[in-house]
């Protein structure tokens, strides 16, 4: 009996000690105060608010940040107001992302191509040209592939390789994501493999080709950790899969799409990997950039702007 006791008061304590730390990662996060802003509005989307901003006049542009819960709008931060000088710029977090809600559900591809779909439709209401980051490339491919009336030129910023978005969820992954959602547990988890060390690392290792600043890691820490780690389910959803699609036939049908690849490891692998399945999307190659050149190339404004016109 006093060992079961004993065991009991060691499992409470460890409990207490897991909800104490969480709670103290939560609060430094808000206190960084590096992506809050009241100069957005937000779009009713029926999985809950979008946070977006909208600035400038002309042909709208759509920019779409990459997938992933510590990214947010910020990443057009360089890009965004140079191009309202020409463009009617609207700028959104996703679901999940930023300031926009973080609903407790699973995220999937489709709900990603009915949210970009509905905001083009009923916010922009006219065709639009969409510039697309990383691994959101296929929500905006399969938007355009559901609703072509409502798109333009789309342009794919260093997307992910159609293969491995073609990778579907595997029973162990159905498990891994069960335990993230856990309240205590997941969100231990999600502190862990989203820490600021880990975020640092990842503009050193794929963000970055040079050294970045460190804004920038900070407000992307932020923006993970904001509104009680909820970016969990997001984390969880991503990493076993549920965003992932073929998007193959989306792909195949568009004429006016663009890629931009930069000086990435399988770079040349992943343009090759498109070309098989669409061999007439225009590709640029940019120097001395890696994941994210909107934020690291001081020019890369100039380079969208030369795209848009084509």
């Amino acid at each position: 009996m006093a060992k079961k006791h004993s065991l009991f008061k060691t499992l409470l304590a460890g409990l207490a000690a897991l909800y104490a730390s969480n709670l103290i990662i939560d609060r430094a996060a808000k206190e960084k105060k590096m992506c809050s802003s009241n100069k957005g509005r937000f779009y009713s989307f029926r999985e809950g608010e979008i946070y977006y901003t909208k600035h400038g006049e002309g042909s709208p542009v759509l920019l779409i940040h990459q997938m992933d819960p510590c990214s947010s709008s910020y990443e057009w931060s360089k890009v965004y107001y140079p191009l309202s000088k020409n463009h009617t710029v609207y700028c959104l977090d996703l679901l999940g992302c930023g300031q926009s809600d973080k609903p407790q559900m699973t995220y999937t591809n489709y709900l990603y191509v009915q949210l970009i779909r509905d905001f083009v439709r009923d916010m922009i209401k006219e065709k639009t040209d969409v510039v697309v980051s990383a691994d959101s490339a296929s929500f905006v491919v399969m938007a355009n592939h559901l609703d072509p009336s409502l798109f333009d030129r789309v342009i794919l910023i260093n997307p992910c390789d159609p293969k491995k978005m073609s990778f579907e969820t595997t029973p162990l992954q159905m498990v891994i994501k069960k335990i993230l959602f856990l309240p205590l547990i997941g969100n231990s988890l999600y502190n862990y493999f989203v820490s600021e060390k880990k975020i640092r690392r990842k503009f050193v290792r794929e963000y970055f080709y040079g050294r970045a600043e460190e804004r920038y890691v900070m407000t992307y820490y932020q923006s993970a950790h904001a509104k009680y780690d909820q970016g969990r389910y997001l984390y969880a959803s991503k990493t076993c899969n549920y965003t992932n699609i073929d998007m193959s036939i989306g792909l195949k049908e568009k004429t006016n799409l663009f890629m931009i690849e930069s000086e990435q490891k399988h770079a040349k692998k992943i343009v090759e990997n498109y070309h098989k399945i669409n061999d007439k999307i225009h590709v640029t190659y940019l120097s001395k950039a890696n994941l994210l050149p909107q934020l690291e190339k001081e020019d890369f404004s100039q380079t969208l702007e030369e795209l848009l016109e084509k």
